[in-house]
């Protein structure tokens, strides 16, 4: 029977301790608990040390970007019990869908063995890659294009802010006093003239009655 370990995310081991690896050739769809259901490839890892050996499944989810692992709940055996737990675990990981495949990982040179372990998902720290996202920009913008040895550039750029004409607004209302006041003026000359006029007559007419 094989325990799923909460503890474990990673296989932190030098490949010196793999005695044997299976993987699987296709990805599966899992839905396990509290997680998505997701695409997952599977990994049988027998390990060895000191004469015996324990077997455990890894479990690689896409979407999740994590290592999920099982391990025998026999813990590690004598190495004469070897192919009894390999057996095990190629059972556990088939009753999930997966059809597993010996890499025939013992008879790979030392430097690429250390590579292939290495290499694998479940001994690799997974973290998300989030791209930044740019602050926008409320202001509109336009395009300038620049042309250099008959290639073009194109370069964007904030368009200038609108600036308002304070000057032009500020001396409408000086000019419409002035022009006002130039009226007025001429209204009054336009009043003493006329009573000039009469001022004139009148005094001819007392004139002539004496």
């Amino acid at each position: 029977m094989f325990v799923l370990q909460k503890q474990l995310s990673v296989m932190n081991l030098p490949s010196s301790r793999v005695a044997k690896i299976y993987r699987s050739g296709t990805d599966v769809q899992l839905a396990l608990p509290d997680l998505p259901t997701q695409m997952a490839s599977a990994y049988l890892v027998m390990l060895q040390g000191a004469g015996k050996v324990q077997v455990l499944v890894g479990l690689y989810l896409a979407e999740s970007c994590r290592s999920i692992f099982y391990l025998s709940d026999v813990g590690e055996v004598a190495a004469d019990q070897a192919d009894q737990e390999l057996e095990a675990g190629l059972d556990f990981a088939e009753s999930m869908g997966f059809v597993l495949d010996d890499i025939e990982f013992d008879r790979l040179p030392e430097d690429e063995q250390e590579a292939y372990w290495k290499g694998l998902p479940i001994c690799r720290r997974q973290t998300r890659q989030t791209a930044p996202v740019a602050p926008a920009d409320d202001r509109p913008q336009h395009v300038e294009e620049q042309a250099e040895n008959d290639s073009k550039t194109v370069v964007v750029s904030p368009a200038p802010e609108r600036e308002e004409p304070a000057a032009v607004v500020e001396a409408a209302p000086e000019k419409a006093q002035t022009r006002t006041r130039t009226d007025s003026e001429g209204t009054d000359k336009v009043d003493i003239e006329s009573k000039r006029q009469v001022f004139k007559e009148l005094l001819g007419r007392f004139l002539a009655s004496l």
